[in-house]
């Protein structure tokens, strides 16, 4: 599997540990606004549990990984390749370290037709 495909698994992958991220947030924020009555009196420990549930931190932390690796395989990637100029790969480098997912869906589209790709 060449590099390519590699930065497309580990995208696809923090796409998927967003959306589940998301749901999970969005359960524990909008069940904390709707039952509002059941935490006025309840122990912080109890909201802050609810908060850093299993689900959002085993989310969390596969985002964050899997978000990691692609933008350092892009850079390497872009880095690596002889047909684009020094210019434009400081322009993708710091497209990667400042707007990452931008970045990496303009990377995935424009990488098939500049042969960025093997």
């Amino acid at each position: 599997m060449n590099r390519y495909n590699i930065f497309l698994s580990f995208f696809v992958v923090a796409v998927v540990a967003f959306i589940f991220f998301m749901v999970f947030y969005l359960n524990v924020v909008l069940g904390i606004i709707f039952h509002a009555q059941e935490y006025e009196d309840a122990d912080p420990l109890r909201v802050v549990g609810s908060v850093f549930s299993p689900g959002i931190i085993i989310s969390g932390i596969v985002l964050f990984v899997s978000s990691l690796v692609y933008r350092v395989l892009g850079i390497v990637h872009v880095a690596r390749n002889k047909t684009v100029p020094d210019g434009e790969k400081a322009l993708w480098v710091i497209g990667f370290m400042i707007m990452g997912f931008i970045t990496a869906i303009a990377f995935l589209v424009m990488a098939k037709t500049k042969k960025f790709v093997e």
